[in-house]
C-alpha cells in the first residue's frame, strides 16, 4: 500500500490475468509442423527413387590363360595382320587438341556397357593394345545382351579390374550391364557412374548433338577418338565363339579374329604412341603399328 498526505490510504491495482495462446492454436502449428517433415520426407524420397543408383554386382574373373593370351601376342603376329582395312566406320582422328593426361601420364579413357555389342568387340581390341604397354588386374568376363545386334558376344569386363603402366593412364568405366531390368526403371541397370573427366570429354566430342556420345567411348589421349560403331571392324568377327576359342585364334595372324581384333589394337598402338611420344620404342616402331598409323593418317 501507498501512503498518501491528504487522503485515505489507497491500494495499487491488482495485476491484468496473465494472456495464454489458445489451445486450438497450439494444436493447429503442431500439425502444420508435422505436415511440413512429412512433405520434406516425401521429397526427399522420391528426388531418391528417380535418381538411378548403381546396381552392386559381382562380376566374373576372366580366366588367366585367356587374359595371358590376349595380353601376350608376339610382335611377329602383330606385324603380319597390320592394319587391313576393316568394316564399318573407322577411330576419328582429332587434331589441334590439348594433351589428354591423367595422373600425370598420357590417358586412354573408355565408357562403355556390359550390353553392348560394340562396346564387347572394342575391349578386346583394347586389352590386347593396352597389353603392350602395362598390365591388368582383376579383368573380367561378360557376355553381351542377347536383345542387341550380334548378340551374346564374349568379352573382358573392365569393372572392377585395374591397370599399370609406365607409359600411360588408364580411366575405364562399364556404365550399365548386360541384363534388363525386371524392375522400375526399366532398360539395363547402371553399373558405375562415369568419372567428371569422361563425362566432360564424351559432351565436348561426342557426336550425340546434345547428349554427350554413343558407347562405347574411347578417347586416347586426345588424339584418336573411338565411339559407337567406329571401332574399325565388325563385332560379328567373334559372334558365335566362345572367350576362349577368341583368344586362341589371337596367336594366328591368318584368322578372321586375329585380323580384325589385331588390326584394330594396331591402330590403338598407334594413337597411345602418338601420346607417349613413341615410347616404348620397339612397340611404337614396329611394322604393325607404323602400319596402324598409316591407316589412321596420323
Amino acid at each position: 500500500m501507498t501512503a498518501r498526505p491528504d487522503g485515505p490510504v489507497e491500494q495499487a491495482a491488482p495485476a491484468g490475468p496473465t494472456r495464454r495462446a489458445p489451445m486450438a492454436l497450439v494444436t493447429w502449428a503442431f500439425v502444420v509442423l508435422i505436415l511440413v517433415i512429412v512433405i520434406v520426407l516425401l521429397a526427399v524420397k522420391i528426388t531418391r527413387d528417380t535418381t538411378p543408383t548403381p546396381t552392386v554386382t559381382t562380376v566374373l574373373t576372366a580366366p588367366a590363360e585367356v587374359v595371358h593370351a590376349a595380353v601376350s601376342v608376339t610382335q611377329p603376329v602383330f606385324d603380319t595382320v597390320g592394319a587391313p582395312a576393316g568394316s564399318g566406320p573407322a577411330p576419328t582422328v582429332l587434331s589441334d587438341q590439348p594433351p589428354l593426361t591423367l595422373h600425370r601420364l598420357p590417358a586412354v579413357v573408355y565408357v562403355g556397357a556390359e550390353f553392348c555389342p560394340y562396346c564387347a568387340a572394342e575391349r578386346w581390341a583394347l586389352v590386347v593394345a593396352l597389353g603392350r604397354f602395362g598390365s591388368f588386374a582383376h579383368l573380367g568376363e561378360t557376355i553381351s545382351s542377347p536383345y542387341q545386334v550380334f548378340p551374346e558376344l564374349p568379352s573382358f569386363s573392365f569393372l572392377g579390374s585395374t591397370y599399370k603402366s609406365r607409359y600411360i593412364a588408364l580411366s575405364a568405366t562399364e556404365a550399365y550391364g548386360p541384363i534388363l531390368s525386371s524392375t522400375v526403371p526399366a532398360g539395363f541397370p547402371p553399373l558405375k557412374q562415369a568419372p567428371a573427366l569422361a563425362q566432360t570429354l564424351m559432351q565436348h566430342y561426342g557426336s550425340a548433338s546434345g547428349a554427350g556420345a554413343a558407347l562405347p567411348f574411347v578417347d586416347i589421349g586426345n588424339r584418336v577418338l573411338i565411339e559407337g560403331a567406329g571401332i574399325g571392324f565388325s563385332p560379328g568377327s567373334i559372334q558365335g565363339l566362345p572367350m576362349a576359342q577368341v583368344a586362341t585364334d589371337l596367336s594366328d595372324p591368318t584368322s578372321p579374329v586375329a585380323g580384325a581384333i589385331l588390326g584394330a589394337a594396331n591402330e590403338i598402338t598407334a594413337g597411345i604412341c602418338r601420346s607417349t611420344g613413341g615410347r616404348p620404342g620397339r612397340v611404337c616402331r614396329s611394322p604393325g603399328v607404323r602400319a596402324g598409323a598409316l591407316r589412321l593418317r596420323l
